[in-house]
């Protein structure tokens, strides 16, 4: 599995706003191929969001970071300092720390 975690602060738009826009959104995110789910993050305090993407592999990863989709999000004006981070995920150790999510396979016994 490989995860990618974009994060940026909202420039010129409201909360309620960006809420809107993510209704709007939400639809062509799960319809990502590859994407087994997206974490939607938010510090109200001081006004940072993103997200948390789940792919299968690398190379859905890859095929999403080329699409027009996360192109609209890099070059959105309203998404200030914004960052991307690639992660592989250990799967080995979050089979043993999933107790209600299950992320990868079945909850391994610890």
């Amino acid at each position: 599995m490989h995860t990618v975690v974009i994060t940026f602060e909202l420039v010129d738009m409201t909360p309620e706003q960006y809420r809107d826009v993510c209704s709007e959104l939400a639809p062509a995110f799960a319809a990502v191929p590859g994407l087994l789910t997206k974490i939607w993050l938010t510090t109200p305090a001081d006004g940072r969001r993103g997200g948390i993407y789940l792919f299968g592999d690398a190379a859905a990863g890859d095929d999403f970071l080329g699409s027009a989709l996360a192109r609209g999000v890099a070059t959105n004006p309203h998404f200030g300092d914004l960052t991307v981070r690639r992660f592989e995920v250990d799967e080995e150790t979050t089979a043993r720390t999933q107790p209600v999510l299950t992320v990868v396979g079945a909850p391994a016994q610890v």
